[in-house]
């Protein structure tokens, strides 16, 4: 065995040691919230509206009014919310480190 799969073997072994008895401890869930997510679910419905509506606009998109939004499950660890517009744009909002709004969608063809 080289070196590298020795010490790939001793990592592992370490990693899946927490120190405590095995059996007796229930795993822990380490909660990695963004502060900014904690203003935002502070914030009112038309408020946090508004802000998903900011972050849509501010990515390009063409929404005018959002008629529908919801909070997401986290989506690689980061505060997601879930919005539709009046034009039928569907779009994912993720809160990023600082504060920073990353939005994905599809977006309605613009009419002519």
């Amino acid at each position: 065995m080289n070196r590298i799969s020795v010490a790939m073997l001793l990592t592992a072994a370490l990693a899946s040691c927490d120190g405590s008895p095995s059996g007796s401890a229930k795993p822990v869930a380490v909660a990695t919230h963004d502060p900014m997510e904690a203003k935002i679910d502070a914030l009112s419905p038309s408020l946090q509206e508004t802000t998903m509506f900011r972050a849509i606009r501010d990515g390009g998109y063409t929404c005018q009014k959002i008629v529908r939004m919801k909070k997401h499950e986290p989506i690689d660890g980061k505060a997601t919310w879930i919005a539709e517009c009046d034009d039928r744009g569907q779009y994912v909002i993720a809160l990023q480190p600082g504060g920073i709004f990353w939005v994905s969608g599809v977006p309605q063809p613009k009419k002519r």
